[in-house]
């Protein structure tokens, strides 16, 4: 333990038992007085009452109670008049207090208060030197609280304010000490004050007892006046206290949603502002505007619907992403937090600047995205001491990979000015590591590999390559946020989404997905023959807004020997227009599989103009059935893939017709050339039908039956065109024929 921390330990242990000299009276008084000035911009008057106070002073120098008084006005005029020296006759009055009663926790206290508004020498020229030397802003306001709780441990205002250093110190923090006295004081029912026990929660879980944490702040909720600050720090203790996915994790998740939507309604502007605190990481500066302008009525549903986007969008169950959110934020608080001194930024070399005054880069990667799938400490290559040239400088290197199912993320931090301060670089070329380390876990780090063995005439494009890429992951990494499911084996297999059909008026989007038959049949078999397949779905609008979601359970039945895939078939009705779509299978907790976000256009069935549907193909009485009515059946399939001697069924949909006019369809079937085939041969179309249609109603359903009449292997696109009131679409299938 530090020096400082076993002094203020020591101060708070050799606390008298009996109540301090300092009458009741005496104290309310200073309160009064402090209270009457606070919201006062009467400079002219203040000054007035300091001189009335000094001339009383200058008659009765051992008078404590006059220097506190004269402390309290300094303090007040310090913050009127900042360019004035009131803040050192604030210092100098409380010192004088102090030394004149000793055992009375004000002057003590009010020395801290003015030590605390003092200017950050931690953060300006010889920040580490001040630090060292302990005279830094929150060592000595620290030291100060401590003395005034020392003499009187049930002295509130002190314990407030220490507790509050403890917090917000970055070196030497006095956690320990402070929360030692906080739990003397709140030990009975006696000293439960609601903002004592907020205190005490707040340092019971950055000790790391949430669940100590935990009954302090429901205590301080049911003692608070206004019980919203209560309820934030209880949502963001809650997620601390177990797991959060999966069913165990159920109550937890929505007991912090209920708690965080509950402050989220507040009028006190504090509590706003520690909500916007939590969203500054993972937010863009147009989402904090549209935060900020909202009313307090409108701030809860704004919040539910942002979380219920990010659940969506991950494929969690409700309440997931807010907990994880606040469980990172506790995490970075601990391992990732900046120190006191000045963050400085050189031109040029960091391409990314976070703004952000307390997580240094990897905090605010970790907030964004969590653990990272790999994360290596590198060894510096040689010690920190023996660099005098500030721009080649380490005292730490670290590699961080990402992978998710839209691309790895690699990401490589630096840290040049403190031990604490890693920034984001867009190459390991600016890493300080020996050749022999990266070579070791070259094949761990994306890019690395080609960079150590790029010789001296790839050297300079393979430099650039690696750079551009590692700018590319720090792009998605600071301004996107997600959760990732992470599975321990992959499921292979693939998927596609085709939207077409009507269901409650809503267009039908059809989830059609092939599963390897070997992962299916290394499952324990139960007496029924069929496993159960969760299969989840996300579909979001341009806005980012969750318009539909899916999370349902299949049975598929066991394949035999020879199969190597199994297909099955999900529907959801979602929302018209332009999506973004993820889907999910899995097995088993560690088995499944996720794939990247894609994006979908779904037919409006009320549309007034023209507008078609996807086109669904299958082979009867072999794909996946789809009953359209009572009389017609469409088939889907997942593979694509047919024979030569196939005959096959396309369904597609155009609404937005006019009732009494007339549609003009064309189904065309090409073979599609690639490499040297695309400039020596030309586009062959092996089948081609056109017809024109009456229109009887604003609908118009294509169901058709195409024979692939011996084609010649390859591959195919087809393509349905339809042609109705002024207006031209066009969609493709690709298809495959072995």
């Amino acid at each position: 333990m530090r020096p400082a921390v076993v002094l203020l330990g020591a101060l708070l242990a050799a606390a008298p038992a009996a109540v301090a000299a300092q009458a009741q009276w005496e104290r309310e008084s200073l309160e009064r007085l402090r209270d009457s000035i606070r919201f006062s911009a009467d400079t002219a008057g203040i000054l007035a009452l300091e001189r009335v106070l000094i001339e009383e002073a200058k008659a009765e120098r051992l008078e404590p109670m006059h220097h506190l008084r004269l402390g309290i006005l300094a303090l007040r005029l310090s913050e009127l008049q900042p360019t004035e020296p009131h803040l050192d006759h604030a210092i100098g009055e409380f010192q004088w207090a102090a030394e004149l009663r000793p055992d009375w926790p004000w002057p003590w206290y009010g020395l801290g208060l003015a030590e605390a508004r003092g200017a950050d020498r931690a953060g300006g020229f010889a920040g580490g030197l001040f630090t060292m030397l302990g005279l830094d802003r929150d060592r000595l306001a620290g030291y100060a609280f401590a003395r005034a709780i020392a003499v009187d441990p049930s002295f509130i205002a002190g314990l407030l304010e220490f507790a509050r250093i403890a917090l917000s110190q970055r070196i030497d923090a006095p956690v320990q000490p402070a929360l030692d006295a906080l739990r003397a004081s709140t030990a009975s029912p006696i000293g439960w004050d609601a903002d004592l026990l907020l205190a005490r929660g707040r340092l019971e879980r950055f000790a790391g007892h949430p669940d100590s944490a935990v009954v302090a702040f429901r205590r301080a909720a049911r003692l608070a006046w206004r019980p919203d600050e209560a309820l934030l720090e209880l949502a963001r203790t809650t997620p601390l206290t177990g797991p959060i996915d999966g069913r165990r994790g159920r109550s937890i998740r929505e007991a912090t949603r209920r708690h965080y939507l509950a402050a989220a309604a507040t009028s006190d502007s504090r509590v706003a502002a520690m909500l916007r605190r939590d969203l500054e990481p993972i937010l863009q500066r147009e989402e904090l505007e549209a935060f900020d302008g909202l009313a307090p009525g409108e701030r809860g549903a704004w919040l539910a619907e942002f979380w219920a986007s990010r659940d969506a969008l991950d494929l969690r169950e409700p309440g997931s992403r807010l907990a994880e959110h606040l469980r990172r934020w506790d995490v970075a608080r601990r391992e990732f937090r900046l120190p006191p001194f000045r963050r400085r930024y050189r031109w040029g070399i960091e391409t990314w600047q976070s703004g952000d005054g307390e997580l240094d880069d990897r905090g605010i990667v970790y907030v964004r995205h969590g653990e990272p799938t790999l994360r290596i400490v590198w060894p510096r290559s040689r010690p920190s001491t023996s660099r005098t040239d500030p721009l080649t400088r380490n005292y730490g290197n670290e590699s961080w990979r990402y992978d998710r199912p839209d691309g790895t993320l690699t990401l490589h931090f630096v840290a040049r000015d403190d031990p604490q301060d890693f920034k984001l670089v867009e190459t390991p070329l600016e890493l300080d590591v020996a050749l022999d380390q990266l070579e070791r876990r070259a094949h761990e780090v994306p890019g690395l590999d080609r960079l150590i063995r790029a010789g001296p005439n790839t050297q300079t494009w393979v430099s650039e390559e690696v750079r551009l890429q590692g700018r590319a992951s720090m792009a998605v990494a600071t301004q996107t946020d997600s959760w990732q499911r992470d599975y321990r084996e992959i499921l292979s297999g693939r998927a596609q989404w085709l939207a077409a059909g009507v269901r409650d008026g809503h267009p039908l989007v059809h989830i059609v997905y092939a599963l390897d038959a070997d992962a299916i049949r290394a499952l324990p078999t139960p007496a029924t023959g069929t496993v159960p397949v969760r299969v989840r779905a996300s579909f979001l609008d341009r806005e980012g807004r969750a318009v539909a979601t899916l999370d349902t359970v299949q049975f598929v039945a066991v394949p035999g020997p020879g199969a190597l895939m199994v297909a099955a078939r999900a529907e959801v009705p979602v929302a018209p227009g332009a999506l973004q779509v993820r889907l999910g299978v899995e097995l088993g907790p560690e088995h499944g599989m996720v794939g990247p976000i894609d994006s979908l256009v779904a037919a409006a069935p009320s549309a007034r103009a023209l507008e078609l549907s996807a086109v669904l193909l299958g082979r009867p009485g072999q794909s996946l059935p789809w009953e359209v009515n009572a009389a017609d059946t469409a088939w889907l399939d997942a593979a694509g893939v047919y024979a030569p001697h196939d005959t096959v069924t396309m369904y597609a949909e155009a609404y937005g017709l006019r009732p009494g006019g007339e549609a003009k369809v064309r189904i065309q079937l090409t073979r599609r050339r690639t490499g040297l085939g695309r400039i020596f041969s030309s586009r062959r179309t092996a089948i081609t039908l056109s017809e024109t249609i009456p229109t009887g109603s604003d609908r118009l359903v294509l169901l058709r039956e195409l024979a692939l009449d011996d084609l010649d292997p390859g591959e195919y696109a087809l393509e349905v065109t339809v042609e109705s009131g002024g207006r031209r679409l066009e969609r493709r299938r690709g298809l495959v024929v072995r």
